[in-house]
């Protein structure tokens, strides 16, 4: 094909062979639908939440108590430790729109509450397993210092069997707005994982 051939329509024929190629490549790289499902008391674990599903194009809910917990620190410590140690499972509210058989992949977001999840964090895994069997789930966590503790462990004891468990991740509650790179990685590889 000569200059003046392909200026009258040889891009076009390059463009029309290439296209069953790039339309059968597109078809085979369908990326995983993912929801982010969080509870924060003090905002730190919702900035991560919403961080994190930005990156992953995730459609993002909150837990929510059907009682809140008290805005004072030490109250809401009082009342939140001995919940904590018994591993009780507080109410809370149904999370509007969340249809869990429409991902295949799950951000579950919580504080690190004397080193394991937030009670309300607990009763939504809890209450959840049965909807997230075959999912992939991964779990992330803010914290005052304490890092991942008892968390993580805790969390895929929770899920048991029912879902694929990828690694947690702790971030600092106190530099989470400065975290914004690591949290998009964490979300880049976890989605990466499949």
């Amino acid at each position: 094909m000569n200059r003046r051939q392909f200026a009258k329509g040889g891009l076009a024929v390059v463009f029309a062979a290439a296209m069953p190629r790039l339309a059968s490549a597109a078809e085979g790289e369908k990326r995983m639908k993912a929801a982010v499902v969080y509870y924060s008391w003090s905002g730190n674990t919702r900035f991560a939440a919403e961080t994190i599903a930005k990156k992953a194009g995730a459609d993002i809910f909150e837990i929510k108590a059907e009682t809140s917990y008290n805005g004072d620190f030490q109250k809401c410590c009082d009342e939140a430790k001995p919940e904590c140690q018994g591993k009780t499972l507080r109410p809370i509210k149904a999370i509007e729109g969340l249809d869990l058989a429409k991902y295949d992949m799950v951000f579950v977001g919580t504080p690190n509450w004397w080193g394991t999840m937030a009670p309300p964090v607990r009763t939504w895994v809890t209450q959840s397993k049965d909807a997230l069997k075959g999912k992939t789930t991964c779990l992330f966590q803010t914290n005052g210092g304490g890092g991942m503790q008892r968390v993580g462990k805790e969390f895929a004891e929770v899920v048991g069997n029912a879902a694929k468990v990828l690694p947690p991740k702790a971030f600092g509650g106190s530099s989470i707005k400065s975290s914004v790179s690591a949290l998009e990685a964490f979300a880049d590889e976890r989605m990466a994982a499949k």
